[in-house]
């Protein structure tokens, strides 16, 4: 994956505090040059979230950052996308 910006890095967890997502979490596992790919707590789905998108949530306390998660928290998370990236081809 190609990072796009420095400033979100995999491991990082952000809630989501409005909106269709309200009540979840994203979990960074990757950037690409225009997309965040996260992984959603609780629902464990993969969604790749528009840069643009996730800068104005950001911007506006939609999205909030919550903290970095411990690497073997993170392996399996990053387990659990690999898995959906494989299922859903």
């Amino acid at each position: 994956m190609t990072q796009r910006k420095a400033h979100y890095k995999e491991r990082e967890a952000y809630a989501i505090h409005h909106g269709d997502y309200a009540g979840k979490m994203f979990i960074v596992v990757g950037t690409e040059v225009d997309t965040i790919n996260c992984l959603t707590i609780p629902d464990m789905e993969n969604i790749k979230v528009p840069f643009e998108s996730f800068e104005r949530g950001r911007n506006t306390d939609i999205i909030k950052y919550v903290e970095r998660l411990s690497r073997d928290v993170y392996d399996v998370v990053k387990k659990q996308y690999k898995k959906n990236e494989n299922t859903n081809n």
